[in-house]
């Protein structure tokens, strides 16, 4: 009877561990996502998760070390959870700029935190095993719990339900808990004294030489130690992953299911006593190591399913972690719930300062290999304390074995070695780990341009892909009567920055940028942003541009932006109804919010509603755009455009406007598409307490291929008339003008689909754009010189030509064949002369001719991207060698 009673009682404890972490861990995840709103999302995840540990962690002493009944401190818990599940969101939702908001956020944080951290001590004080120490089982219920609350609520609600119920459910399942304790805790102790012996006794015995103070300050260091191992997870499954929300579920469950694991089996097998604390510092230490080796581990592991890659990447990692808590516990002597809440209460020291730290200062000094060095040396160094005797040559032998192991790759950061930083095609010109994320400025030698990456994202370049950057400078000045004070939010690679300041008119323009270290690459993309940083009139402001803005209420004429993917999972704060509010309040009367929409990398739903949403947040919108990109304009009235402001195409302004098809107002206004009242408004606005658009699942590439034909029909079918207003003046053939550049849109259109449809793709809409040929007749026919046209046409061509020049070369290896295909490269090579592949691909053409250029073809392909041969392109030229 005792045994089954301790087997209902331990199943009973357990599941509400499991509760409670659910709910714990989905609140932190949720609450710690939506304090960037005010923290800035650059300091929301060292700075949010430090609060909330340390104040759970305040929590937990505070329960172990009350003394009585408990039945007061599960009702405090149920009280402060219900007024958090009520208040918190509204708290986020409403929070702006400035201390009040800092201190409101953090105070919410806090709120939350401290009453979730009652539950483990006042749980272990009933769990069958407490006093004899062994807290593992218990402990891996509620990291169980935390992993399940990290999936199921902080991510499958909060996708489909938004972050206000996901909340709510968060802290209900912990509400459930506490009042669940507060109506059991008259009888539990008493009928488990009656019933168990071993829950009678009032204490373990402390083990020899471990004292409080001494697992305290181990607890505190190994919080910080595995805080930053979790968030180098984090960034590094963003990496090997992509960056996505899904990623970041991912990752955080993997984490909390090797923690789970580390809790419950390692106590069972590492000794009692110091030897087995100094046994898990070294194994912990292994497991720091293995984030070096990412690229054996998740080898072959691409066509697996994203959880178990993420158990790969996290798992060997963090689970030694897990047993910490039970371990100490273990050695240290008093009634469990007592002990157990004066241990976890170190563990304040260690969020407060741990994570802080290798965020703010070993990071950016050391890298991220420099900080995992630190960590394990400081481990290394922890399990030579713990251990005595014998013991000491058995940890020395093994951190021997783990630095033999790291030291080949100790020098090199593991972001490097991540797949989209890792790639032949590029040549690493610099790079820099700043707290934010990593910042690379490559080579593409396959493309020939210079590339700024953000961890692994390419967030700008200086090809002709990009020109539409230059187009976010131009556009909303030309729109604005007197556009005297510009800001631009997220510099990249400086071309919109650029762009702007050739503006004789602009007075001032203030930058707003995130990370210090893309300013420091600007100089790799001189040719684009022509120095602007070095302008009088730019200043610049680093920090988070949304929290910023709140601070520049009427301060801009116009501020033009183009931040991060909005489905990526901080960059969907840019596109928010909340944003918008905030973006409007930074401008002054009669000011242009200008911000690109990127149709070719959104599926159409999720396009339909970052449109739909800026459309709706001002009370005159337009839609515009520009080759294939979107580009939105908003304010308080329709704007009239400055016909006076276009000046001769011999002066450096005229010279860019002409080379983007903008010289003339026709020009200009031929880029409009209808006016964002014509749009349909969203049945799922994006709002910061829902921005749902981060949790779309990841498609294979040929469905994301179809997103862009299928959006650009979007537009036309709901484009609209210029205002008539707008026409006034606009001179001889502006009506021919406008009409080829009409025909060129839908052009833009139909060459999607025969791009998709060359790929593969199937294309079922039967309203989507047809018939290139006669829409580019058509167009030549009214404006033959046009550079839309003119860049189309190019466009057109050079695609043309690339794909039937592939084809031959795989499948037809005779003189004939061969001859056509490097007349076709010949022409290619013209017009893009930069492209490594392009000049690979003509060697081996004529290498089949037997021709002496090959050589210098080669010769030229292999300048531009000298490990040509370890890419694609090197792949297909031996599979198509004789």
């Amino acid at each position: 009877m005792v045994a089954k009673s301790r087997l209902h009682r331990a199943v009973s404890v357990a599941g509400a561990a499991f509760l409670a972490g659910a709910g714990g861990l989905a609140l932190e995840a949720l609450l710690v996502r939506l304090s960037g709103l005010t923290l800035g999302h650059g300091r929301a995840a060292p700075v949010g998760i430090a609060i909330y540990l340390a104040a759970w962690s305040l929590g937990a002493f505070y329960a172990g070390s009350r003394r009585g009944s408990e039945r007061p401190l599960w009702l405090t818990a149920a009280f402060l959870l219900a007024l958090a599940g009520a208040l918190a969101p509204s708290a986020f939702a409403a929070s702006t700029s400035g201390t009040l908001a800092w201190l409101t956020t953090l105070a919410a944080l806090a709120g939350v935190a401290f009453p979730m951290g009652f539950f483990l001590p006042l749980l272990a004080r009933r769990w069958p095993l407490g006093a004899s120490g062994d807290l593992g089982w218990l402990f891996g219920a509620s990291l169980a719990g935390a992993a399940a609350g990290a999936w199921g609520l902080a991510d499958w609600l909060a996708a489909r339900a938004g972050s206000r119920l996901a909340l709510a459910a968060a802290a209900g399942a912990a509400l459930v808990v506490a009042v669940g304790g507060a109506l059991t805790v008259r009888r539990a102790p008493a009928e488990s004294a009656a019933t168990d012996p071993e829950l009678a006794a009032p204490s373990s015995p402390p083990a020899p030489g471990v004292t409080p103070r001494a697992a305290g300050l181990v607890l505190a260091a190994v919080t910080g130690w595995v805080g930053t191992l979790e968030w180098f997870a984090v960034r590094l499954g963003l990496l090997w992953f992509g960056g996505r929300q899904a990623t970041l579920a991912h990752v955080l469950v993997a984490s909390m299911v090797a923690l789970a694991v580390g809790a419950a089996l390692l106590p069972r097998l590492l000794p009692r006593g110091r030897r087995g604390l100094a046994l898990l510092a070294l194994l912990s230490c292994a497991g720091s190591a293995t984030l070096f080796f990412l690229p054996q581990t998740l080898a072959g592991s691409e066509a697996r399913p994203l959880g178990l890659r993420s158990l790969l990447l996290v798992g060997p990692a963090l689970l030694p972690f897990g047993a910490w808590v039970p371990l100490l516990h273990r050695e240290l002597g008093g009634e469990s719930g007592r002990r157990l809440g004066r241990l976890l209460g170190w563990e304040a020291l260690g969020a407060a300062i741990g994570l802080p730290l290798s965020h703010l200062l070993l990071l950016p000094t050391l890298g991220m290999h420099g900080t995992l060095l630190a960590w394990m040396l400081a481990g290394a160094g922890l399990a030579l304390v713990l251990a005595a005797g014998r013991a000491r040559l058995v940890v020395l032998a093994g951190a021997a074995v783990v630095a033999l192991l790291v030291w080949p790759r100790a020098g090199r950061s593991p972001v490097l070695a991540s797949p989209p930083l890792d790639r032949a095609r590029f040549e690493l010109l610099d790079f820099d780990e700043g707290p934010h994320f990593a910042v690379s400025a490559v080579r593409d030698g396959l493309s020939g341009e210079t590339t700024l990456m953000t961890d692994g994202f390419r967030a700008a370049a200086s090809g002709r892909d990009y020109d539409y950057m230059r187009a976010l400078g131009h556009l909303p000045l030309l729109m604005h009567t007197e556009p005297r004070r510009v800001g631009v939010l997220a510099f990249g690679t400086g071309t919109t920055a650029a762009a702007v300041a050739m503006h004789a008119e602009v007075e001032s323009l203030e930058v707003l940028e995130l990370s210090e270290r893309v300013i420091a690459f600007a100089p790799h993309f001189a040719e684009v942003n022509r120095g602007v940083l070095d302008d009088p009139r730019v200043t610049l402001t680093l920090g988070d541009g949304r929290h910023w803005l709140g601070r520049r209420v009427g301060a801009y004429d116009v501020l033009t932006m183009e931040p991060l993917l909005p489905d990526s999972p901080f960059g969907v704060y840019l596109y928010t109804r909340e944003f918008y509010e905030r973006a409007r309040a930074s401008l002054r009367p009669g000011g242009l919010l200008c911000q690109w929409v990127p149709p070719h990398a959104l599926e159409p739903e999720v396009f339909e509603a970052v449109v739909g949403t800026f459309c709706a947040a001002f009370p005159w919108s337009s839609v515009w755009l520009f080759g294939t990109q979107v580009i939105l304009l908003g304010g308080e009235r329709a704007p009239r455009p400055r016909l006076g402001a276009f000046p001769a195409a011999e002066s450096e302004l005229g010279a860019a406007l002409a080379y983007l098809g903008l010289e003339r107002p026709a020009g200009l206004l031929a880029r409009y598409v209808a006016d964002g009242a014509a749009l349909p408004r969203p049945p799922r606005p994006l709002s910061d307490l829902d921005p749902w658009v981060i949790h779309r699942p990841s498609r294979p590439g040929a469905l994301a291929i179809g997103d862009l034909p299928r959006n650009l029909a979007s537009l036309r079918r709901i484009g609209g008339e210029i205002p008539p207003e707008w026409r006034v003046g606009l001179g001889a053939g502006a009506e021919e003008r406008l009409r080829c550049l009409a025909l060129v849109r839908a052009g833009r259109e139909a060459f999607a689909v025969e791009e998709a449809r060359a790929l593969g793709v199937e294309l079922a809409d039967p309203d989507l754009a047809t018939g290139l040929e006669d829409l580019l007749e058509e167009a030549a026919r009214l404006a033959p010189n046009e550079p839309g046209l003119l860049r189309l046409e190019a466009e057109v061509a050079f695609a043309r030509d690339l794909r039937r020049a592939k084809l031959l070369l795989a499948a037809d290896r005779s003189q004939e064949g061969s001859a056509a295909a490097a007349t076709l490269l010949t022409r290619a090579v013209a017009l893009r002369p930069e492209r490594a592949e392009l000049h690979a691909y003509l060697a081996l053409a004529l290498e089949r001719l037997g021709s002496e250029r090959a050589a210098d073809a080669r010769a030229r392909a292999l300048e531009l991207c000298p490990r040509l041969d370890e890419t694609r392109v090197g792949e297909q030229l031996r599979a198509w060698e004789p």
